[in-house]
């Protein structure tokens, strides 16, 4: 799931204090956490920072979704397609 689609998940209201508690959690504003959410810059790429986000969405967003230049698109398995 990307950033963007994950904070979408949350009412209006709850929107902004996602963000602020996605940005507490790096270390970074409100705003930066936004850019990465629009597309504006991208996440960083430290493991660090990809980890704080896996945790802090309950696995919900992945490096794969933060970082498919890098890591790769996720596999049909990874998404939870069903077998075959």
């Amino acid at each position: 799931m990307k950033l963007a689609d994950y904070i979408q998940t949350f009412s209006r209201s709850e929107r902004m204090r996602v963000r602020t508690e996605l940005a507490k959690r790096h270390g970074v504003s409100e705003v930066s956490v936004r850019a990465w959410a629009n597309g504006i810059r991208r996440h960083p790429c430290t493991l660090e920072a990809i980890e704080t986000t896996e945790q802090a969405t309950g696995g919900k967003v992945t490096r794969h979704d933060l970082r498919p230049d890098i890591f790769g698109e996720r596999s049909r398995d990874e998404q939870g397609a069903p077998s075959k």
